[in-house]
Order: C-alpha cells, then structure tokens, then sequence
C-alpha cells in the first residue's frame, strides 16, 4: 500500500467527485493548474482501455511562492497532485502526502510551509461529502 498518499472513499459518482474535490480544495486556497485524463490519454495514445482516473494537479500560490522563496528547485516537485479514479461501486481520491514527498529536500525552512499545505489538503478533502478515509 502506498505511504507517500492519503487515499479516500466517495460514496459519489465520479464526475460529482471531481466537481466536490476541485471545490473543496479552493476554499483551501488550491487552484487546479492541471487536469489530467489519463483513461482519454491511453485511448488516443496507445488505444488501450483504461477506467476513468483523473490527476488535478493543485496549486495554492502563497505557498508555492513561499516554498519556491525558501527552495528554488522545488518546483520539481510541484504542484500537489490529487487523484480521482473509479473503484467500483465509490469514487477514490488519492492526495499525494506533502510530508512524505517533501522528505527528499534537506531545508528545514520549509517545514512550516509543508505543515500548512499537508493541513490545507487535509481539510479540503475531509470536506468532500460522503468522503472516508481508507486505510486509518
């Protein structure tokens, strides 16, 4: 099982899920940068089928700036990627952990920024309706 994401359950359709996290995640300040539709991509690229799963690459800019102030390469590593995917009869959404993936950088002036962002997406995808975590 993956450690370096935090996985939910939405008892919801795919496409509410979506519309759910990408405005949970803006009243967290997040913006979507990117949205990235994997089942479409493998179809027209490889013609492979493939479920419905979707990457949002999320971005609060205050704290982009503030990390890219303290750590210049970090941008690397950016933007916080949340996944949304069909698992059957639910939605999963899966958040990359900014804890486990910020690990890699030796800057201690960036703990506070991490902190922030990993409590921010926290927040927003507790916020989805009908969202458990999987896995606590």
């Amino acid at each position: 099982m993956a450690t370096y994401t935090n996985r939910y359950r939405v008892d919801a359709s795919f496409d509410e899920t979506i519309e759910a996290v990408t405005d949970a995640l803006g009243e967290e300040g997040f913006g979507v940068l990117a949205d990235i539709d994997m089942q479409g991509a493998f179809q027209s690229k490889l013609d492979e089928e493939f479920d419905r799963y979707r990457i949002l690459g999320a971005c609060n800019p205050a704290l982009a700036f503030d990390a890219l102030d303290e750590e210049f390469e970090l941008g690397a590593l950016l933007p916080c990627n949340v996944v949304v995917y069909d698992d059957g009869d639910a939605t999963g959404v899966s958040v990359v952990d900014p804890t486990e993936m910020l690990s890699v950088v030796d800057n201690d002036d960036l703990d506070p920024i991490v902190d922030e962002v990993a409590g921010r997406l926290e927040r927003a995808l507790e916020a989805v309706p009908d969202a458990e975590p999987v896995g606590e």
